[in-house]
């Protein structure tokens, strides 16, 4: 089992990615890093996350899950600037050079609030679309920063340690494998790093009070996103959006994927306001 890294080698970390954390990748499939976020951070976006999901429950636009306990917040990207902000942190930038690779594209930016009397997720991988056998090496990786501490009992995230080398999509509840799966614990602010291919699930929470966490889900360029950002984001965020945060949301050309009117290796792309149609000569 993966132990986690005390906050005091973050530095460390920033600066080439741990060896332990490169280990626990290797052998386990995850690791974790205890104070990737600062208590300023983990307010912040505590703070916002819990006005967002309020609204939208208001709104009548939630998304719920788990027998309807728990409470999805999707595309987050258009939701506050304390999220945006997230998927810049320097810990997703070194720790998803590592796992797939300078450049990689953001997926997905979600919350999960897991509530009490919420269903525990099956174990599944994230990349169990990716056509078996699967390739031995992550298409895809995941960041689950944790906003309260993640206990056994308030439904932290299961793992099962080595299972991202088993090749398997999910596991079926019951079975031998499935019992291995252990909580990933640690205090607000940490982050739980893992590969694409770890099995894993939102765990049941039988406490009173929420649990909250934010996954930050990167994929390689060529990697059809989770959450179709060149649609889905809003006007006025992206008229603000640096090109790091850009480029992270798909909008620059890579090699000869995500064109507009053909390739444009290694540009910034936009939607164009007339694209070409039928013509004639």
């Amino acid at each position: 089992m993966a132990t986690t890294i005390d906050s005091q080698s973050l530095p460390t970390l920033l600066g080439g990615f741990d060896e332990k954390a490169r280990a626990d990748l290797a052998t386990y499939g995850y690791c974790l890093i205890a104070g990737a976020l600062s208590p300023d951070e983990v307010e912040a976006l505590r703070r916002r996350l819990d006005e967002q999901a309020a609204g939208e429950a208001a709104a009548g636009v939630a998304t719920f899950d788990a027998g309807g306990a728990n409470q999805r917040v999707w595309n987050l990207i258009n939701k506050g600037e304390a999220f945006r902000r997230l998927v810049l942190h320097p810990l997703a930038g070194v720790a998803m050079d590592h796992l797939v690779g300078s450049p990689h594209l953001l997926s997905s930016i979600t919350a999960n609030i897991a509530a009490q009397g919420g269903q525990p997720m099956i174990l599944h991988s994230d990349q169990g679309y990716v056509t078996m056998p699967q390739p031995p090496y992550a298409m895809v990786a995941n960041i689950m920063w944790m906003l309260d501490d993640f206990t056994e009992d308030n439904g932290a995230t299961r793992v099962v340690p080595g299972s991202h080398q088993l090749g398997a999509a999910f596991l079926a509840p019951g079975s031998d494998e499935a019992a291995t799966a252990v909580p990933a614990t640690g205090p607000a602010g940490t982050a739980l790093i893992f590969d694409g291919r770890l099995l894993h699930g939102t765990g049941a929470n039988t406490t009173a009070e929420p649990r909250r966490g934010i996954l930050t889900y990167f994929c390689r360029t060529y990697v059809r996103q989770q959450e179709n950002f060149t649609l889905s984001i809003r006007d006025d965020v992206l008229a603000a959006a640096s090109e790091e945060l850009k480029d992270l949301l798909g909008f620059r050309c890579q090699n000869t994927l995500g064109g507009v009117e053909g390739p444009r290796v290694g540009s910034l792309v936009g939607r164009p306001a007339d694209p070409v149609g039928e013509l004639s000569g």
